[in-house]
């Protein structure tokens, strides 16, 4: 993403949705883009109806819709509108958390699409990820350093924890773009390999938590993806008897509106504030998923 940015020079800001991933507007800010937050929705993605009252205005060069939680968006007619508002406007389709697609074609009106297998994503390899996209770009070099990556982590957490600005400059070496090591037939490959045995793994955990948590607080199907997703009133309630019993389970990204550009969410903040995901991967079992069930169950 930071090459198509950085390679197309855009001369407008694009919308990003409040719920993002850091990673994004950090991206941005490196690439000499400008961007604006688009609150949330009950969808729990960015809200299509703000998003075409802002495209209204002309200002914008693109938008980066989010797949919320790993959910695949049906976006077909939302993008239509907005090409239909401006054709020349660049459309990031990031589905960075969604189950990995191996094709080459692109969405319809998309001009770039965003897959990951990073850390904790659905195929978790810790390194690479993969786009298609519409054009070309120009390759703009950057500086990265690997312990400046490492402090650029600690202090992103300790924004999102402490709710308070990033300060950084927009040029800090943190991104690290550099080549896989190994050819593009044998990074598709290894996620083809894996794909098949991570669902049927996933399959197994989320059928314990289907089954034996309340269905008031469950997300629904298209949620279970990458984690499964509940929404809990009394959320630190609930993690603290989690951890206590020697479990684990992770929260949201907060909104990072306020982060980077010092404005309110309103969705976005309280929605962060009672999303849980219980994990249904590598690292956890079906012993631990039962076991975590009958503790949530317990304090809710």
């Amino acid at each position: 993403m930071y090459n198509y940015l950085s390679g197309n020079h855009f001369d407008k800001p694009f919308l990003l949705p409040a719920n993002v991933c850091p990673v994004v507007p950090l991206s941005f800010m490196k690439a000499g883009v400008g961007f604006e937050f688009i609150d949330i929705d009950e969808s729990h993605a960015m809200s299509t109806e703000k998003c075409l009252t802002a495209i209204e205005a002309g200002k914008y060069s693109g938008l980066v819709f989010v797949h919320a939680y790993g959910k695949k968006y049906d976006n077909k007619e939302f993008y239509r509108a907005v090409k239909s508002l401006d054709p020349n406007l660049c459309i990031i389709d990031d589905c960075c958390l969604c189950i990995p697609e191996l094709v080459d074609s692109l969405p319809e009106n998309v001009d770039l699409c965003l897959y990951s297998t990073g850390y904790a994503k659905f195929i978790e390899l810790s390194y690479g990820g993969y786009a298609s996209f519409r054009g070309g770009y120009e390759v703009v070099d950057y500086q990265y350093d690997s312990i400046s990556e490492q402090k650029h982590s600690v202090y992103i957490r300790k924004c999102l924890l402490e709710n308070v600005r990033y300060m950084l400059p927009a040029d800090y070496p943190w991104l690290d773009a550099s080549n896989l090591q190994m050819t593009d037939e044998e990074y598709f490959d290894i996620i083809e390999r894996k794909l098949p045995k991570v669902i049927a793994e996933k399959e197994k955990i989320n059928k314990i938590y289907r089954n034996l948590l309340p269905e008031s607080i469950q997300m629904g199907d298209d949620f279970q993806n990458w984690r499964f997703m509940i929404v809990i009133e009394n959320r630190q309630k609930v993690l603290d008897a989690i951890f206590k019993a020697g479990l684990f389970a992770g929260t949201n990204f907060p909104s990072v509106s306020y982060m980077f550009k010092g404005v309110s969410s309103p969705v976005a903040e309280v929605e962060a504030k009672h999303i849980v995901n219980l994990f249904n991967d590598f690292r956890f079992s079906e012993a631990q998923a039962r076991k975590i069930c009958d503790v949530i169950n317990s304090v809710i």
